[in-house]
């Protein structure tokens, strides 16, 4: 018989699963005590009649800031594809055009023949 067996690697694999588990749990306290309120909890809900109409502003305003290049590709920086030093955008934009030439020199000097075409299809 082979070491182990299939009941010692059943319970190895039960007691891999259940200490791999415990990477899931949430930490301990440390006896912080969290304070309680006995007030309801906000929320935010729109009433009345210009309910309607701000939840329409929100959806246009929202569309609009999607479509937006510059807002999308900010990064939070509030800048244009999230660069925020002006010194960055030349290599941004040069090293990709760099690079289009030289593979447009290198692809101009390949013989444009079919590897394959040399198969011979009666071949098997």
């Amino acid at each position: 018989s082979s070491w182990p067996s299939s009941k010692m690697q059943r319970a190895l694999l039960v007691l891999a699963l259940v200490a791999s588990a415990s990477a899931f749990t949430a930490p301990a306290m440390g006896g912080l005590k969290l304070r309680t309120s006995s007030a309801t909890a906000m929320t935010m809900k729109a009433e009345g009649p210009m309910a309607a109409v701000n939840t329409k502003i929100a959806k246009a305003a929202a569309i609009a800031a999607a479509t937006v290049p510059s807002a999308v590709f900010a990064e939070g920086t509030g800048e244009v594809l999230g660069v925020d030093d002006t010194r960055l955008i030349v290599p941004i934009l040069l090293i990709p055009v760099i690079i289009f030439i030289l593979f447009a020199g290198f692809s101009a000097e390949q013989d444009n023949t079919d590897f394959f075409d040399t198969y011979d299809q009666r071949r098997k």
